[in-house]
């Protein structure tokens, strides 16, 4: 099983909790795409908090931190008030 690296911040916001009915979820969950909420979560900036140090590494060293989302918007700050670059996949492609 693959892991995400400790400093990816990886989250799942489904339209709708049916998503989850498949069997599908309980893979998403072991390469940390749990769910954080239904519908526009994820949209506005409520995916949760970054491990404090990465955090920390991207305020104190002004660097520009980026999302990947299969939602329809990009603009900075959306998923996260850190993340200053968004940038637009499939769903497949968010989670390879």
């Amino acid at each position: 099983m693959h892991h995400v690296k400790p400093w990816i911040k990886t989250s799942f916001a489904s339209g709708s909790g049916v998503v989850t009915k498949d069997g599908l979820q309980k893979y998403l969950n072991q390469l940390g795409f749990n769910i954080v909420g239904y519908g526009c979560t994820t949209c506005i900036g409520n995916s949760g908090d970054l491990h404090e140090s990465v955090g920390s590494a991207i305020s104190e060293n002004d660097m520009v931190a980026a999302a990947v989302l299969s939602g329809n918007r990009n603009f900075e700050g959306r998923v996260q008030p850190l993340t200053r670059e968004n940038y637009l996949a499939s769903p497949p492609l968010v989670v390879a």
